[in-house]
C-alpha cells in the first residue's frame, strides 16, 4: 500500500489530475452553477412579479367594472321614468243654432298601450299645463274646473280628481307696459300674448298593480274657455334614497360604487381564504418540484463528476501497479 501511495504521487499525471485540473474543473463548475443559479431566481422572481402584477390588475379591473355595473343595473331598476309629458287634443260638440260650443270641452290621453306605465308603490304628481291666449273672454271667464279621471284597461276608474284654475291678474297699467316692452317680439311672431296654467290634479297619485292605468279622462268643466294647446304631465315625486340619487346623481353614484366595490371585494377575498388550499398549495406544488428537479440536476452532475474521478483514478492505479510488477519480474529473471 505504501509503495501504490508512493507512485501515485510520483505519477505526473496524478499530481496534474489532482491538484490542476480538478480544481479548475469545480471552480467552472461551481462558477457555472451559480452563475445559472442566479439566472434562474432573477427569471423566476420576474415571471412571478409580471403574473403576481397582471392577477392584481385583472382582480381590480373585474371588481370596479362589476361594481359600476351593478349600480348602473340598480339605478336603472329602482329609479322610473321622471316625466311622462302626452299631448290633451280636446274636443266638444258644437252649437247648431249658434256660434261656439254646447259642451264641455273633454279629451281622452292613451298613457300606455302597456299593462302600466307608472311603477307601483311610487307617488306621482300629475298636472294639466293649458296655453291660454289673454283674451277678454278669458278675462271674463275668472275660475273655471278642470277635472281628470285615470282608468284601467276596460274602462275601471282607478281615481279621479278636480281642482279650479284662473288667469293671472294683470292690471291696466301692467298690461300696458308689457305689451309696450314686448311689442317687438310680438309683432316678430317670436312671443305671444298668452298664459301657462299649470293645474296639479294630484299631488301624491300612486298606481294600483292590480289595475294599473293605462288612460286619462280629462275635462274643463266650462264652455266659453278658450284654449290654444294642453299636455298632461306625469312627474314622479321623490323621497328618500330616490330624492337623493335622483338631485345628487354624481354623489349617490360615488357612494353606490364605493358601497358595492366593498362588499364585492369583501365577496372575492374570503372567497380566496376558501380556495386558498386548493390553488395556493398547486402553486407551492409546481415550484417545489422545479426546485426538486434543479437540486436532482445538481446531484446528477456531482455523482457523474465523482465517478469519472474514481474511475480514472482506478484505471492509472492499475496501469502503475502492472508496470511495477512488470519491472520486479524482469529484476527477478535477472537475478536467476
Amino acid at each position: 500500500m505504501m509503495e501504490k501511495s508512493v507512485l501515485r504521487y510520483l505519477n505526473p499525471f496524478t499530481v496534474v489530475r489532482e491538484y490542476v485540473r480538478t480544481p479548475i474543473e469545480a471552480f467552472i463548475v461551481n462558477q457555472y452553477l451559480g452563475y445559472k443559479k442566479k439566472t434562474d431566481e432573477s427569471i423566476t422572481s420576474v415571471k412571478e412579479l409580471v403574473y403576481r402584477a397582471a392577477i392584481v390588475t385583472l382582480f381590480i379591473t373585474a371588481i370596479v367594472w362589476m361594481s359600476i355595473f351593478m349600480y348602473v343595473g340598480f339605478y336603472n331598476i329602482y329609479m322610473p321614468n321622471v316625466t311622462h309629458v302626452r299631448p290633451v287634443h280636446f274636443q266638444f260638440k258644437p252649437c247648431e243654432d249658434k256660434s261656439g260650443i254646447c259642451s264641455y270641452p273633454y279629451a281622452y290621453v292613451q298613457l300606455t298601450r302597456q299593462n302600466n306605465i307608472l311603477m307601483p308603490k311610487q307617488p306621482y304628481r300629475i298636472k294639466l299645463v293649458l296655453e291660454m291666449p289673454e283674451s277678454q273672454v278669458n278675462k271674463d271667464l275668472g275660475m273655471f274646473m278642470v277635472c281628470v279621471q285615470m282608468r284601467a284597461k276596460g274602462g275601471y276608474l282607478v281615481s279621479s280628481s278636480c281642482r279650479s284654475a284662473m288667469l293671472r291678474y294683470r292690471s291696466l297699467l301692467h298690461h300696458l307696459m308689457r305689451t309696450f316692452v314686448f311689442s317687438p317680439f310680438y309683432l316678430g311672431g317670436v312671443d305671444e300674448e298668452k298664459q301657462q296654467l299649470k293645474v296639479e290634479l294630484f299631488s301624491d297619485f300612486e298606481d294600483d298593480p292590480e289595475k294599473p292605468a293605462t288612460d286619462a279622462y280629462v275635462e274643463l268643466q266650462s264652455r266659453f274657455a278658450q284654449v290654444y294647446a294642453s299636455e298632461l304631465h306625469v312627474q314622479a315625486h321623490f323621497t328618500g334614497l330616490r330624492y337623493l340619487m335622483f338631485h345628487w346623481p354624481k354623489i349617490s353614484a360615488f357612494f353606490g360604487i364605493c358601497t358595492n366595490l366593498f362588499f364585492v371585494s369583501l365577496v372575492f377575498i374570503l372567497s380566496w381564504y376558501h380556495l386558498q388550499d386548493g390553488l395556493p398549495e398547486f402553486i407551492k406544488n409546481k415550484f417545489r418540484s422545479e426546485i426538486k428537479t434543479e437540486e436532482d440536476d445538481k446531484a446528477f452532475i456531482g455523482k457523474v463528476k465523482l465517478e469519472r474521478e474514481d474511475s480514472s483514478s482506478f484505471f492509472e492505479e492499475d496501469a502503475l501497479l502492472k508496470e511495477f510488477q512488470q519491472i520486479e519480474s524482469k529484476e527477478e529473471t535477472k537475478k536467476t
